[in-house]
């Protein structure tokens, strides 16, 4: 459905698109033009000792301004970490366990969302379950048998990134909020794809970075903080961006921010949130759901061409289905080569071809990587 999103607002805003078939945004996004002229302009600033901090703190407050038009909520529940694992390893450190607690996640996670917990599970003792998915999906019914009233944190991705299933939120949180415990999020998969409103969906803790579906630089990572466990959280690590009155730099006890800012503990990547900006600005003149109806319709053209094939692929009907499509051509690991040769971008992941198109795909490209497989 590219006529949705005027094709001249794509091919002036992502160029390079029209010199490759580029479907894997689900390892990385394609910056908008803009994104890196800022971060140029930056960087010559930088060199000509241009530049005010004051202008900086505008900029940051204007991205978690965006980020909360983005995602739901008010800008001060957004703060920056560098990456996704930071903002797992902040709210991982950030909750008591007191003797006998448990944290439920499931194996389809990214390592971001399981290396944290399996460390902090060592640190602090608590029981770690894995839930065990079935076919590339891991829905509500699977967590239950897992969650009890010792569960402090249920911790998934809401997409996941091998298979592209979409979990659904809004029972995760009321399966977590009835046994009093948190929802953790990982929104790298969705944010800036998928239509997503972390408050309405009950959300109590998310984080992801800039480098997928949000179209930004690598570095430029945020967490979300829900109101109801802002004051619950205690930080495990704090540093003098997390702190009132930052430009005050003489000796004296510091008390930290009453947002989600008192979790950043050192200086953001100047040069990666300017990208950020811009690409956020860009994708803010979609509107949410515009922008997730042109990716999705990329990603339901794509199953139903694959299904003309015969090519396996994994399908979750359309309330867990995402932008993501995990498939299996013959000779996937060699398959994948060829279509790097011929310009055509996706990854291999379990040994499935995952193929990840975005708002600026459309239906011909879909035909170029489908008329290329086995």
């Amino acid at each position: 459905m590219t006529d949705l999103i005027e094709s001249e607002f794509i091919s002036k805003t992502w160029p390079t698109l029209s010199q490759m078939t580029y479907l894997n945004n689900a390892s990385t996004g394609i910056p908008p033009v803009n994104a890196f002229k800022a971060m140029k302009q930056y960087l010559d600033n930088s060199a000509n000792a241009a530049g005010k901090i004051e202008d900086t703190l505008k900029a940051f407050k204007e991205i978690r301004q965006n980020l909360a038009t983005l995602l739901g909520g008010d800008y001060n529940q957004y703060a920056f970490v560098p990456s996704t694992s930071e903002g797992v390893n902040t709210i991982a450190h950030s909750v008591e366990y007191p003797p006998g607690s448990n944290v439920v996640l499931c194996d389809l996670e990214f390592p971001a969302n399981y290396v944290p917990w399996q460390n902090a599970s060592k640190l602090y003792g608590f029981d770690l379950r894995v839930v065990k998915s079935d076919e590339g999906a891991a829905p509500l019914e699977s967590f239950k048998d897992k969650v009890d009233e010792n569960t402090k944190v249920i911790a998934v991705s809401q997409i996941q990134f091998g298979t592209g299933f979409r979990s659904d939120l809004s029972r995760l949180s009321k399966l977590a909020h009835d046994n009093s415990a948190i929802l953790s999020v990982d929104v790298i998969q969705a944010a800036g794809c998928i239509d997503t409103d972390l408050v309405k969906s009950g959300v109590d803790f998310a984080t992801g970075q800039s480098a997928k579906w949000l179209l930004g630089p690598i570095g430029a990572g945020y967490i979300f903080v829900g109101q109801s466990v802002l004051e619950k959280l205690r930080p495990r690590f704090i540093g003098w961006w997390g702190v009132e009155e930052l430009m005050e730099f003489e000796y004296r006890e510091r008390t930290p921010l009453p947002d989600a800012r008192k979790f950043q503990v050192g200086s953001p990547s100047m040069v990666s949130y300017v990208g950020l900006l811009e690409s956020l600005k860009t994708l803010l003149q979609i509107p949410g759901k515009v922008r997730e109806t042109a990716a999705l319709s990329n990603s339901d053209y794509l199953r139903k061409r694959l299904s003309e094939r015969d090519i396996p692929f994994y399908d979750f009907g359309p309330e867990n289905n995402s932008a993501i499509v995990s498939c299996k051509p013959q000779d996937v690991e060699k398959l994948h080569e060829e279509l790097l040769k011929n310009k055509i971008h996706c990854s291999v992941r379990n040994g499935r071809l995952r193929i990840s198109p975005h708002l600026y795909n459309n239906q011909d490209e879909i035909d170029k990587i489908v008329d290329n497989l086995r």
